[in-house]
């Protein structure tokens, strides 16, 4: 044959030969691959500008999309065995042949691959890679799998990047036909994905190298889906689901969820992306030509979530890939209603990753469906919360489980409800009415929901329960919420809170008319969620935490409150917190945790109102002046004499009562001293609260706190306001009084009172009597030089004084009295 191919006229007579004994071999032995075989074998003889005449010759003979693909697989198995690869070498010569470097590419057999597929169009040349593939997933039990197989891969790869590739897909030419061979490139791609792994198991191929090859995969499964529209996909992802392979099945539906999440690249990467091709995958919604092939599919994978012999794994692909069609591809077609549908039936499984995947498909599709999902929507809410309360523990017995933690395999249930919460609520709230209090029920007293075991869980329960007091009317959340209050109680403080919390939501949103139809109820509600601290039930570990969020809630409501609505609710308050409890028939008395849980409201109300709230404070001179005046004040959570033994209800009922009435009372001066203080700050309108009749009244009950004594267990109790926090109020409150008096004569009673302290045994009186008059120095300047004379003297005599910290203090006070003065005032001491 080398002979006969030494000129043109003994070509003539090989291709006249040619023509003859094709018929006949084809006859005998349908084998074509044993015929390329015979001339692979002498195409080395041949010289090279007549080998490429002869192959082109032959495969016309045989016809090229039949047997192109053929004469590909011969020509690479050809080079393997010459250079004898096979899956038995070694790693390091396996990797050296898969870096883009190798020198096998250079070889005679892949280079003249490459330039006899240019021969031909893509019509011609893009099916032959199809059959390539099949070629050698027929050889695959064979040693020289795996080197054939990553040579075609990069083939294949190689041609679909081709520059006149590109340009004959952007021509529109043969684009039908195109599309269909694309698809089954894809098809066959993915069957030799899984055939790789079959075979890597069955001969011990090594990982590293298997990587390479996967990535090469993934690189043509990216190329394909760059080229290929909608329809196609679709077509080709839904005959592969056809496949009787469960593995198959599963990595057809993880390419399916993969090739959606990346339709829509970063504004970067769409621009240069554009630049490469005019139009680019998936860039628009399914449209009207695209929805039968989307329909299609949608229905392969419902078939698969709805068989009982599917196994677990495969289901859940095929409904994570539900989840991520309805996310990336929404359509109106009913055809979503039907996956509804399929998965709500899955919810209740045992599996909790199953069930998991089935909530959240379900938000997903409801988030597309919108109000078509409505007569699903009992089936929804019965389904999750049937499984809430299947995975969580019962909220009655928080207190005992919640140092536990949560079950890290319940996390994603517990997520997947939320997310399918927010969804009904975001799309279907109009319609939640009878469902409101069972979904208050799992997002407020379920542990799971309001502890910060999780902090994803946390997060997005937050963003539920907000998302909740916005969509939902108040006139139809508010009755269930304020009826769970009693049964959050018995949930502990994190439940109590969220309750107030989201009522407080709702209070801010609420408009005029809604707000003075449920203003008395609310108040009154939060109102007797205040006397918490009194009960003391034995569920609420942190009153402080509860009262904050009620007082918190209680502050809300009166920013949209008018003065005619505030007023009479305010009073009821001072009424309430003044009010004797009866403790048995013949005893009566109030209660100190009442008025701190008052005061602790009205230092939030003068915080928030400012001015506008000063003149309330006429209503509390009395119980102000008397709380700071009264040595002992009878509470009535405090044991009578009468009673031999009477049982406590705080955190401190092993105390002495006498102990535990001294720590209340210290709290609620606390308080009272907080709130005058800024209620001196805010009484700048002309008719001043803090007259000439209001000061002296005050005067002496304020001043009397400079020789209070700290209880002596204070420190027992993390709670309460410190000394440090005591002794700040203390001087702000009679310092912002004098500044606010504004009259020397309201100060001269003030400043000799004051003085009058500095005389006590104690050091506590003396240090905190100093700050006061340090606070008047720097706030009054010139006009307080008038009190030098009276002054001087006990700071003289403070100077001379045995602890350190007095003398110090009074020595720094003499000096700013000195530049203030312009004089050195050492000569009247």
């Amino acid at each position: 044959m080398v002979e006969m191919m030494s000129d043109y006229h003994s070509q003539q007579v090989l291709e006249n030969l040619i023509l003859v004994l094709v018929p006949c071999w084809l006859a005998k032995t349908s084998s074509v691959g044993k015929l390329f075989q015979i001339f692979i074998k002498g195409l080395p003889d041949i010289t090279e500008n007549r080998r490429m005449a002869v192959i082109v010759f032959l495969v016309r003979t045989l016809g090229e999309k039949d047997s192109l693909g053929i004469l590909y697989y011969h020509l690479f198995h050809s080079l393997i065995l010459r250079l004898h690869i096979t899956w038995s070498c070694s790693e390091t010569d396996f990797l050296e042949l898969l870096s883009p470097s190798s020198m096998i590419f250079k070889e005679w057999e892949y280079t003249f691959v490459l330039q006899l597929c240019n021969q031909y169009s893509s019509k011609i040349w893009l099916p032959s890679l199809v059959k390539l593939l099949q070629e050698i997933e027929y050889s695959s039990k064979q040693q020289e799998f795996f080197p054939e197989l990553f040579l075609a891969l990069q083939f294949i790869l190689g041609k679909l990047r081709d520059t006149e590739f590109v340009f004959e897909l952007d021509s529109g030419i043969d684009a039908a036909y195109i599309q269909d061979t694309l698809g089954a490139l894809m098809e066959q791609v993915v069957l030799h994905l899984q055939l790789l792994g079959v075979r890597c198991k069955e001969l011990g191929f090594s990982k590293r190298a298997l990587k390479e090859i996967r990535k090469c995969i993934s690189q043509i499964l990216k190329t394909l889906r760059t080229w290929m529209n909608p329809d196609t996909f679709f077509k080709c992802i839904a005959q592969l689901l056809g496949s009787d392979d469960w593995k198959v099945i599963k990595k057809t539906l993880g390419l399916l969820c993969e090739s959606i999440k990346d339709q829509v690249p970063g504004q970067k990467d769409m621009e240069r992306a554009n630049k490469k091709r005019k139009t680019t995958v998936f860039a628009i919604p399914v449209t009207a030509h695209v929805v039968p092939s989307f329909i299609e599919l949608c229905s392969k994978i419902n078939h698969l979530v709805s068989r009982a012999s599917v196994q677990i794994p495969v289901k859940l692909a095929a409904i994570s890939s539900i989840e991520t069609l309805a996310k990336e591809l929404p359509c109106d077609d009913p055809i979503f209603g039907t996956c509804l549908q399929c998965v709500i039936e899955e919810i209740n499984s045992s599996d909790f990753a199953l069930s998991s995947a089935c909530i959240r498909s379900t938000a997903a599709l409801v988030g597309v469906l919108g109000s078509q999902a409505l007569k699903q929507l009992p089936c929804i809410m019965t389904h999750i919360f049937k499984k809430a309360h299947e995975v969580s523990r019962c909220p009655q017995i928080q207190s005992k489980q919640s140092a536990n933690g949560i079950e890290s395999h319940k996390v994603p249930v517990f997520l997947s409800i939320l997310s399918a919460l927010e969804a009904v609520i975001t799309h279907l709230n109009s319609f939640l009415n009878p469902y409101l209090d069972e979904i208050l029920d799992v997002i407020i007293l379920h542990p799971e929901f309001v502890s910060d075991l999780d902090v994803k869980l946390k997060l997005k329960a937050v963003a539920v329960r907000k998302l909740l007091t916005e969509k939902i009317p108040a006139r139809l959340v508010l009755p269930p919420l304020l009826k769970i209050i009693k049964t959050a109680i018995r949930c502990g403080e994190s439940s109590l809170s969220l309750v107030f919390e989201m009522l407080a939501n709702i209070i801010g949103g609420m408009d005029r008319p809604s707000i003075s139809y449920y203003h008395v109820r609310i108040y009154e509600q939060c109102l007797a969620s205040l006397n918490i601290r009194h009960q003391v039930p034995e569920s609420v570990k942190d009153i402080n935490v509860v009262e904050q969020s009620v007082i918190h809630a209680m502050v809300v409501l009166t920013m949209k409150l008018t003065e005619t609505m505030f007023k009479p609710l305010f009073l009821h308050s001072l009424e309430w917190a003044e009010s004797e409890l009866e403790e048995n028939q013949s005893t009566k008395s109030t209660s100190l945790d009442r008025s701190i849980s008052f005061y602790s409201l009205v230092n939030k109300l003068i915080q928030q109102h400012r001015s506008l709230f000063v003149p309330y404070f006429k209503y509390l001179l009395g119980s102000s002046t008397r709380y700071l005046t009264e040595d002992e004040v009878v509470d009535s959570n405090s044991p009578t004499q009468k009673r031999k033994k009477a049982k406590i209800q705080d955190s401190c009922s092993n105390v002495n009562s006498k102990v535990v009435s001294a720590t209340k009372l210290w709290h609620l001066r606390a308080l009272i001293l907080k709130a005058l203080y800024h209620c001196f700050l805010y009484d700048t309108t002309e008719t001043k609260f803090l007259d000439t009749s209001n000061f002296q009244v005050l005067l002496k009950p304020i001043i009397s706190q400079l020789i209070v004594e700290p209880p002596a267990t204070l420190n027992d109790y993390a709670d309460l306001p410190t000394v440090e926090d005591v002794n700040e109020y203390l001087v702000l409150c009679l310092g912002q009084m004098a500044v606010t008096a504004k009259s020397d004569v309201l100060w001269k009673p003030l400043n000799h009172e004051v003085l009058m302290q500095t005389r006590n045994e104690k050091v506590r009186p003396k240090i905190l009597s100093l700050r006061v008059i340090k606070y008047l120095l720097e706030h009054l300047r010139e006009e307080y030089l008038v009190f030098l004379p009276e002054t001087i003297p006990f700071l003289g005599e403070l100077l001379e004084d045995v602890e350190l910290p007095v003398k110090t203090l009074a020595q720094d006070i003499l000096k700013e009295m000195e530049v203030l003065s312009g004089e050195s005032l050492k000569q009247y001491l």
